[in-house]
């Protein structure tokens, strides 16, 4: 059984630091981060008689869905500037100005200055960002599926199963009732740390402890980051969390794997050995301080979080979608029951679910991880082609709303629709288009969307067939969403109720 999360990580605490002293760092540290963003209107800002950059601050919080919509319907493609706890942030609705900033020079925009100062993850695992082999990770992730996708697909398969089968792993006939967050947050530790590190460290049940808690930490300081000035993050990253420790224990058990790396080469093995290809090209790759064990172990252990927190997110997401559509989840049953009796379970059965495919698509569309997207910090005064101007040093990011609930390219865009894209091949999850930015676009378009795609579609299938799965004791609805800025976070204490699933009687 999942235990309880430590009270440091309740949203109820989080919300408590706000009205307390961080406020008054706030309110110093802001007169650093002021630009010239004057001709922006700004939104969301008022309250009452009460009108400043700090109610607007305070109502991005707990409403930024809210004020972007807001500002969309009073402005439309004009691009106004919200509030954050930290600085103003410049946003834009609409298609030409989000191609142009996802198409932008890192020299002029700069997405990795954006993520660093928003996430804080790099800050909280003390890595180096000016390292010469700070990007290695992603440009290995994506050569290396690109060189390997069939086989690391079938691999993120068969951990999927065992991983599955290890958290679940219910043989009776009762219901048994878990979290459903924590739950699929353990499953796909295990999956993903099978393509990071391999087989058997990615079911050493300490290994996996120990990147969770990792993970939790890194999620909860990541918040923390917005809301407190650079010069006081460690502070609060020794108050609230045990990462060093964790770090020092992760290196640890990490150490023999990567030995075991050091003389490998590119190609497989036998049949049934697995070999860690992705490890062994990082430590390969890695040079000077970067290859020593201890930073090695924190740069993957971050770049691990940067990817695996975005499917247990959008999967949960469609999981509580299906728990309270039970129409829907009997199609799908269906679909899946009838393609995998012909096909088996493989990839290229997988990819004939059209169903499951519109399922989860249509639930990212509507819930999201974000309201905002293409998040950039320009590097120097940048002037688009309309003539908008963005001085330096100022943020920059793009409402996802406007794009995803589009009026014009879908009907009732508000409403959940199960199977609003099962009938049309051309809309699928990894489709690429104006009105489906979930996997960004332009140049930073997710390297592993294909992978990721595969995993949350079998994961998906493979619940729905082997488990009956219904809403916990006391839910009627789907559990609302947790939002913290522009976070959409599926509902952190929901429970959902599964069984092996039952045999079904004919009674005719």
């Amino acid at each position: 059984m999942l235990q309880t999360p430590p009270m440091w990580h309740s949203p109820r605490v989080i919300l408590l630091l706000t009205s307390g002293f961080i406020p008054v760092l706030v309110f110093f540290y802001k007169r650093r981060r002021t630009q010239n963003l004057d001709d922006f209107p700004t939104v969301g800002c008022s309250f009452g008689c009460f009108n400043n950059f700090y109610v607007g601050a305070s109502r991005f919080l707990v409403d930024a869905p809210g004020i972007l919509k807001e500002g969309y319907e009073k402005y439309g493609n004009r691009p106004f500037k919200v509030a954050t706890m930290l600085r103003w942030t410049v946003v834009f609705s609409d298609p030409q100005h989000m191609m142009e900033i996802a198409n932008a020079a890192e020299e002029d925009l700069s997405f990795r200055e954006a993520m660093k100062d928003i996430m804080g993850v790099d800050d909280a695992l003390k890595i180096n960002v000016d390292s010469p082999d700070h990007d290695l990770l992603a440009e290995l992730l994506k050569s290396h599926i690109a060189r390997n996708a069939t086989k690391i697909s079938g691999e993120v398969q068969d951990e999927l199963l065992a991983s599955l089968e290890n958290v679940l792993g219910n043989e009776s006939d009762d219901w048994t009732s878990i979290p459903a967050l924590g739950t699929v947050n353990r499953i796909m530790v295990q999956t993903w740390q099978r393509f990071f590190v391999g087989y058997p460290l990615c079911r050493n049940s300490e290994w996996c402890s120990l990147v969770a808690k990792i993970h939790k930490d890194a999620a909860i300081l990541s918040v923390i980051r917005r809301l407190v000035p650079s010069w006081t993050f460690p502070f609060f990253v020794r108050m609230v969390s045990n990462l060093e420790a964790n770090i020092d224990r992760a290196t640890m058990l990490l150490g023999p794997t990567v030995e075991a790396c050091m003389g490998e080469v590119d190609e497989y093995p036998a049949p049934n050995q697995q070999k860690v290809d992705f490890l062994a090209r990082l430590v390969r790759r890695s040079t000077g301080e970067d290859g020593l064990l201890r930073n090695l172990t924190t740069r993957l252990l971050g770049f691990t979080i940067a990817v695996a927190s975005t499917p247990s997110n959008t999967f949960t997401h469609a999981l509580y979608h299906l728990v309270t559509n039970p129409e829907a989840a009997q199609a799908l049953r269906d679909e899946v029951d009838s393609i995998v009796q012909r096909d088996g379970w493989n990839i290229q059965s997988v990819a004939k679910m059209n169903k499951i495919d519109s399922f989860l698509r249509e639930s990212a569309r509507i819930n999201g991880v974000s309201s905002l997207g293409f998040f950039r910090q320009a590097m120097r005064d940048v002037s688009l082609s309309d003539g908008t101007f963005l001085p330096k040093d100022c943020f920059v990011a793009v409402s996802l709303p406007p794009f995803h609930r589009d009026s014009t390219a879908h009907e009732a865009p508000d409403e959940f629709r199960p199977f609003r894209f099962s009938d049309n091949p051309e809309h699928s999850m990894t489709t690429i288009t104006t009105q489906w930015l979930f996997f960004g676009y332009g140049k930073h378009l997710c390297p592993g969307r294909f992978l990721l795609a595969h995993q949350l579609k079998f994961m998906f299938a493979y619940m729905i067939s082997a488990y009956d799965i219904r809403i916990g004791d006391g839910c009627t609805s789907r559990p609302p969403n947790f939002v913290f800025g522009e976070g959409i976070v599926p509902n952190l204490s929901a429970h959902v109720s599964y069984r092996r699933r039952q045999p079904t009687h004919d009674t005719h």
